[in-house]
């Protein structure tokens, strides 16, 4: 598990600086709980347990029924750009979704 926990940290990280490059303000509240979860991550108080309970809650959160994650993407004019922008951001919560989904219940 730590493993993934250290991966988790990596995409976690990745994905932030993603929505705080792309997001602007009405991303406020999945910018805190990505944050959240990383300060989780790090943190030597924590079972390794406790953390994975911790950030399949928090995860679940960046996806609400309206708004939340699942409706961010880039924006570009041009399809090919957008296509390559969006990439990266799909690449990332398609690993992070592939780590936690054994957890999930």
């Amino acid at each position: 598990m730590n493993e993934e926990l250290n991966t988790l940290d990596k995409l976690f990280s990745e994905l932030l600086a993603i929505v705080k490059k792309n997001g602007g303000s009405e991303y406020i509240s999945q910018i805190r709980t990505i944050e959240s979860i990383l300060s989780c991550l790090r943190d030597n108080e924590f079972t390794d347990t406790s953390k994975m309970e911790y950030v399949v809650s928090r995860h679940r959160e960046l996806y609400p029924p309206r708004g939340g994650l699942s409706e961010f993407f880039i924006w570009d004019n041009d399809f090919q750009t957008r296509k390559r922008l969006n990439k990266p951001l799909d690449t990332v919560r398609d690993d992070i979704w592939a780590v936690l989904k054994k957890y999930r219940a």
